[in-house]
């Protein structure tokens, strides 16, 4: 069976900053919603914040709902109060 060489994506100094930070908001949203499924809603208030500095509240959102859903079976509900509960002085952090 032939498989094709692996070729390494070629990218400037932008186009790696720019992926390594939305790695690191990916990640923080990660956190952010085992946070929340242990109940530690303080903490993971703050990571929201870090992360929504990194990468915009719309893409934290999806991330966090999508994890805390499928990964950490928190209930639609309490996420949607946990990011209602995030006030703008937050992401300023």
């Amino acid at each position: 069976m032939y498989e094709p060489p692996i070729r390494p994506t070629i990218m400037n100094d932008l186009q790696r900053r720019e992926l390594v930070q939305k790695a690191k908001a990916d990640r923080l949203a990660f956190e952010s919603a085992q946070l929340l499924s242990l109940g530690e809603s303080s903490k993971a208030e703050t990571l929201a914040g870090e992360c929504m500095t990194i990468a915009s509240r719309e893409h934290f959102e999806l991330w966090l709902r999508h994890y805390a859903t499928t990964r950490f079976n928190v209930a639609r509900g309490t996420v949607n109060d946990f990011l209602g509960s995030i006030t703008p002085a937050i992401v300023a952090l």
